[in-house]
């Protein structure tokens, strides 16, 4: 006897052998239970998650002799013609195969015809996004008024290309990928069964190349099967053309730190050793993503479905670089996949793309440029964060040093502020990560026994307004760090400019090598310069 592959050796017979798709096989189990069969319905989704099969599932429930409940029984006459593709009552139509609108209208009149031997006559049309507009429209008038005996059940990866009038006809069902975990757990059910030998690490591997479709990783496993008895990650990796998790993870460290040079030269070694740099790009972004979701998420190891230990080495290379860089990172990257993809040369086109994100390491956001010119002595008569802040606890001191500020405290000596600031970060990542990361954006102004004042750059006034609205949760930390019962008030740049002050810092931030660097690289040009403290005084509380 031939040999069956493993997508078709397991593929599912029953709705308890459907994988991920619990909405949908819940949806199915109560409408057979309650008889409540429409006569369209329509299945959307990836490719390899169980449309099909779930149709040819819901074939047999629907004609089967001697179903128990909603659960087709699979030994009776009807189960068995349709597990074979046999029954010339459900009949299966390959949609791109049959677009044009002949194939719909012999359609129209099978029909008309009662099933030979079953309950219902069902026709299954995969890939039905396939059809012309005009099968579509053939097929209209049948869908509106079906005969009782015949149900309609479309499967397609496409569902926005299918005319809304056909949508609104049909019941739609969404199948959605299937999740890492859920494909390793069947790989390992197959793999115990079949007695295959593979590493555990190189399971993982099948699970996430499979990209939430059982039937990929069906098929990546009987590939490696093929290859050897006992395959190794290193083996799996070069047999399927991935990269190595290790190769990734250092082109990323030298993408963050970087260090265009030692990105280069693990580009040659891709290179030479045959790598494909498509999906080297595609890999960088799904890891440069990965960061991001690490870095502003408590939940990374769900939303990632990774150990800690994986979601521990992603938050190591995310400490070294803030928000905005990864966005930068994120997006550059995102465009050179884009560009990779039909370039002529990949390797020069990877090259080029790595090297303009070695310049967002040594980026300086507009907003700190501005502050720093505020705060210099070009411009003595744009007021410091600092000068603004007033009360009995601060008392400035102009010498010909920089300013001086010495907190005076009639009760007891005031905390350490680096120390403090410090702890507060950290009690609050345990408790509440994403605020933690939008506050350690700010910068201390001030402390005493009774305040703390922090102040955002322009640039991060966004991150203000959502830390104030959390100020109580922060307050409380702070009488538990400190044993004072600090308030925290929170400041941007205050202060107006004139216009000739404008034009003044315009000439600064045009004359900055590093604004001059990323116009030529991001092909940008310095339409408007906005002075932040306009908008700042309005979002200041005090």
């Amino acid at each position: 006897m031939s040999y069956i592959v493993l997508a078709r050796k397991w593929r599912p017979q029953g709705f308890n052998d459907l994988i991920g798709q619990e909405a949908v096989v819940t949806t199915f189990k109560n409408a057979l239970s309650s008889g409540k069969i429409v006569h369209a319905y329509l299945f959307s989704g990836p490719r390899g998650v169980g449309k099909t099969s779930s149709a040819r599932i819901l074939a047999k429930a629907l004609n089967c002799l001697q179903r128990s409940d909603s659960e087709p029984c699979g030994e009776c006459r009807s189960c068995k013609s349709i597990t074979q593709g046999a029954s010339v009552d459900v009949l299966e139509i390959d949609g791109a195969s049959n677009t044009s609108v002949d194939a719909v209208r012999e359609l129209r009149e099978a029909v008309k015809y009662a099933p030979s031997g079953e309950k219902y006559k069902i026709y299954i049309i995969d890939e039905v996004h396939m059809l012309s507009t005009q099968a579509f429209n053939a097929l209209l008038k049948t869908l509106e008024e079906p005969p009782a005996h015949v149900i309609f059940i479309f499967a397609t990866t496409e569902p926005k290309k299918i005319p809304s009038t056909i949508l609104s006809r049909c019941q739609h069902h969404s199948f959605r990928r299937i999740t890492k975990n859920m494909i390793k757990g069947q790989l390992n059910k197959i793999i115990d069964t079949e007695k295959i030998n593979i590493r555990e690490s190189a399971l993982e591997m099948i699970a996430k190349a499979a990209d939430g479709s059982m039937r990929d990783a069906l098929t990546l496993l009987d590939q490696a099967t093929a290859f050897s008895d006992d395959i190794t990650e290193e083996e799996l990796q070069n047999l399927l053309g991935l990269p190595e998790t290790e190769i990734i993870s250092n082109l990323s460290k030298t993408i963050l730190t970087g260090d265009i040079s030692s990105t280069l030269s693990i580009i040659k070694e891709l290179t030479d050793r045959g790598s494909d740099l498509r999906q080297i790009t595609k890999d960088l972004v799904e890891y440069f993503r990965n960061i991001a979701i690490v870095k502003i998420s408590r939940e990374a190891e769900e939303l990632l479905e990774f150990s800690q230990e994986e979601a521990g080495r992603l938050r190591d290379l995310a400490s070294d670089v803030n928000i905005e860089q990864l966005t930068l990172l994120l997006t550059e990257l995102l465009r050179l996949e884009g560009e990779i993809r039909n370039a002529v040369n990949p390797r020069y086109a990877l090259e080029l793309g790595l090297l303009r994100t070695s310049f967002v390491k040594g980026m300086t956001s507009i907003g700190d440029i501005f502050n720093m010119l505020a705060e210099s002595k070009e411009n003595p008569q744009v007021p410091g964060p600092e000068s603004h802040i007033q009360g009995p606890a601060v008392i400035e001191e102009k010498k010909t040093a920089p300013v001086k500020k010495t907190a005076v405290n009639n009760k007891s000596e005031i905390p350490d502020r680096e120390e403090l600031w410090h702890k507060l970060l950290e009690d609050l990542n345990s408790k509440d990560h994403l605020l933690a990361c939008k506050l350690e954006e700010a910068k201390i102004v001030n402390l005493t026994t009774t305040e703390l004042v922090i102040g955002f750059n322009g640039g991060m006034s966004v991150l203000a307004d959502s830390v104030r609205k959390n100020s109580s949760v922060i307050e409380t930390i702070l009488k538990n760090l400190s044993a004072y019962n600090l308030k925290l008030k929170i400041l941007s740049l205050p202060g107006k400019k004139t216009k000739k002050s404008i034009d003044k810092i315009k000439e600064h931030v045009l004359s900055e090598p590093i604004v001059k660097d990323a116009m030529k690289i991001f092909n940008g040009s310095l339409i408007k310069v906005k002075s932040l403290e306009d908008e700042s005084n309005s979002n200041c509380a005090d």
